[in-house]
């Protein structure tokens, strides 16, 4: 009886020990995410580490900027026709806990928004394209974007995404950086074999 006492005590503190450690904690990305920023011009060329195995139509390098905390951190190249669409992507965390995913969705988004660049001063601060999206249990995916207010056009088309998706009973959280044309530059093209010609 005595023994059994002892493992169950045992197993309850292991078990409260590992959820303990793996609870989500909340650190600053801005110092992080800038050197990110300032290497987009490049195509992330300068932060490409390590190449991975990757799926077909992909290509995908450990990043060497990396996020405190974050699961896992890298850039992946998505091949068209016509080029290699560069992505930096960070999965900030995983938790099963809609309150936890809610207070650091937050902070992150609180991190990035409104925020100047420290290279470049006040003339490139990000800003949210949109009012806040908070977090529901409702929905599976949602987005909150932000752009620069990029006065020289060379991150003009950048990027951030803050993404939390559902996948197996857990919200996972990712920071992306990518090229996106703005949807009010986007134009049908004159090709008269495309769908969306003018």
């Amino acid at each position: 009886m005595t023994r059994t006492i002892i493992y169950l005590a045992a197993f309850f503190i292991t078990a409260f020990s590992s959820n303990a450690q793996s609870k989500p904690t909340f650190s600053s990305i801005r110092l992080q995410l800038e050197k990110v920023i300032n290497d987009y011009p490049n195509q992330f060329s300068l932060i490409k580490g390590e190449k991975s195995e990757s799926e077909p139509n992909t290509i995908e390098y450990k990043s060497k900027i990396e996020i405190k905390n974050a699961v896992e951190t890298k850039v992946i190249g998505y091949t068209s026709k016509t080029k290699i669409h560069w992505v930096w992507e960070s999965k900030l965390f995983v938790t099963e806990d809609i309150d936890v995913l809610k207070k650091l969705y937050k902070a992150y988004y609180n991190d990035i928004s409104g925020k100047s660049l420290l290279s470049k001063g006040n003339i490139n601060s990000i800003k949210a394209t949109g009012p806040y999206d908070a977090p529901s249990e409702e929905l599976r995916l949602w987005t909150n974007q932000f752009r620069m207010n990029d006065a020289t056009g060379e991150f003009s088309n950048m990027v951030i995404d803050l993404v939390a998706e559902y996948i197996g009973f857990e919200w996972n959280v990712y920071l992306r950086v990518y090229d996106k044309e703005k949807d009010e530059d986007m134009k049908p093209t004159k090709d008269k074999n495309e769908k969306f010609r003018y």
